[in-house]
């Protein structure tokens, strides 16, 4: 096997607020450079409509086709009908109809060569298997979340996605394959894993900018990280009363995810095996959480330049009056710096356990891709416009240009802004994820796993159909802050309602 790939929802092709994309993300494009087949030598799972929980752009082209670039006057009388049509396609398909839990996924797949599921933490990477998922949904649905309901989504999403990338065929026999018992089981194969592509940790954090608050773990891994096998149902629900992992909780966990990737690697069929490994993007460069009211520049150790943080950080269709208008829907500029200061610890764990293992061979075998630095040149706010990432020649002069602030475009169709993100402000668009391609491929290339580090920039912008075909009904999340809570309120809390927990956890 050419390569394979453990991730979260980035990894997943998760954009919008739903698996849906995996033709598009980076792990597909890096397939593409390697001369692999796909769909055929790289697997990866689809997603029918729209994908897990709800797609936020199915549901504003829909919106689009029917009532053009504005919502007028008793349009708006009949707009929760035309959202809510949109929903019941999701959640009929995926509760009851062919993308069901009872249901092997279309084809006959008995594995995916990408195996990244939206919202898994670290530990989810060995913890979560089909068994426990079919459980959860199972509870779920005995407690009557699966009934049809007013602009209701998937019961269960986050155990309906895992079950059907971790057990496609619905194989008994496979029902105790997480992540990295996958991994195990074509490492032993005949040929091998050649690249392992890792991307984890964002989840350890993610929450906090989703629900505007913080809930940081213990400092006690005995808490944190507990034996599945001791109580395998129930022991996921327990972690999800946090959204920050304390730096020594995190190392614990991820140094136990290593220390499980080593171990199978060296059973690995292919000697000549590579691990690469992303490093965790700081949270305050992601659109969904726009910064607003005065700046002030942090000097951060290491970097050359201030960065720049703002008095608060909010909701993207808000503004700095609806926080004092409210008294909620915000992190202040102090916890906006703390996550950050977590992250980057992380990310200096991270480079030291790589370290660690490195040093244990004649080469190296592990390597660092730094997408937490390539982001954070990149982002648009952070830099004061002055972005400092060296992007690829093809967006020199490519137009409209793009850069991270929250989607917009026009009533003539035009780009406003953004154009990296997807709608839901915290997953890459297809453009964005191109860049994350890019950012593996060089390192892999300093390797010699590839020869080049060229994309299709023309097809992946072309691909990209908020970028290609922009929403003509965007000034609607912004001239409209109603119509926008009603949408965000689809992330999973009540905007308006500070301490309502989240559903789960998007990353």
């Amino acid at each position: 096997m050419k390569l394979f790939t453990i991730g979260d929802s980035i990894s997943q092709g998760f954009m919008s607020l739903a698996a849906a994309r995996t033709d598009l993300c980076f792990s597909t494009l890096i397939a593409k450079s390697m001369g692999l087949q796909v769909g055929g030598e790289y697997l990866y799972p689809e997603w029918r409509m729209g994908g897990l929980p709800v797609n936020i752009e199915n549901i504003l082209r829909r919106l689009e086709k029917k009532y053009g670039s504005d919502i007028n006057g008793f349009d708006w009388v009949t707009i929760l009908p035309t959202i809510e049509k949109v929903l019941d396609e999701a959640e009929d398909y995926y509760e009851r109809q062919g993308g069901s839990a009872n249901q092997p996924y279309p084809g006959g797949f008995e594995f995916f060569h990408n195996v990244a599921i939206q919202g898994f933490d670290i530990a989810d990477s060995w913890m979560i298997t089909p068994r426990i998922c079919k459980y959860q949904i199972e509870i779920s649905n005995e407690k009557g979340e699966n009934k049809p309901d007013f602009l209701g989504l998937p019961n269960a999403a986050f155990y309906r996605t895992a079950l059907k990338v971790l057990n496609p065929s619905l194989n008994p026999i496979y029902d105790n394959y997480s992540q990295l018992d996958w991994l195990k089981h074509h490492t032993t194969a005949a040929q091998g894993v050649e690249n392992l592509i890792i991307w984890l940790g964002s989840n350890n954090a993610l929450g906090t900018v989703i629900s505007l608050q913080i809930n940081q773990t213990p400092n006690d891994s005995n808490k944190t990280l507990k034996n599945p096998s001791q109580e395998p149902e129930s022991f996921r629900e327990a972690r999800e009363q946090w959204n920050l992992w304390h730096p020594n909780d995190f190392e614990v966990e991820y140094q136990e995810l290593l220390d499980r990737v080593d171990t199978i690697m060296q059973g690995n069929n292919n000697p000549d095996w590579n691990v690469f490994i992303g490093t965790v993007p700081l949270i305050t460069i992601i659109p969904l959480a726009k910064g607003v009211g005065p700046t002030t520049e942090i000097n951060i150790p290491g970097d050359d330049k201030p960065s720049i943080y703002y008095k608060y950080y909010t909701y993207f269709p808000f503004e700095e009056d609806t926080i004092r208008k409210t008294g909620t829907l915000y992190l202040t500029l102090q916890d906006a710096l703390y996550i950050d200061d977590c992250i980057r610890k992380y990310n200096q764990i991270i480079r030291e356990l790589v370290k660690s293992k490195n040093s244990k061979y004649q080469r190296s075998r592990y390597h660092i891709v730094e997408l937490a630095d390539a982001l954070e040149e990149i982002a648009f706010k952070r830099n004061a416009g002055q972005v400092q990432y060296d992007f690829p020649e093809y967006f020199d002069f490519v137009y409209p240009q793009v850069n991270t602030k929250y989607y917009h475009a026009d009533t003539s169709g035009r780009l406003r802004q953004g154009g990296l993100f997807s709608l839901d402000g915290i997953h890459p668009s297809a453009i964005g994820q191109g860049l994350i391609a890019y950012e593996f491929l060089k390192v892999m290339a300093q390797i010699g796993v590839v020869n080049s580090t060229e994309l299709d920039w023309k097809s992946i912008f072309l691909s990209d159909k908020l970028y290609s075909q922009p929403i003509t009904l965007m000034h609607e999340f912004y001239d409209n802050k109603e119509f926008a809570e009603a949408i965000i309120k689809l992330f999973g809390r009540n905007p308006l309602a500070r301490n309502v927990p989240m559903t789960r956890r998007l990353g």
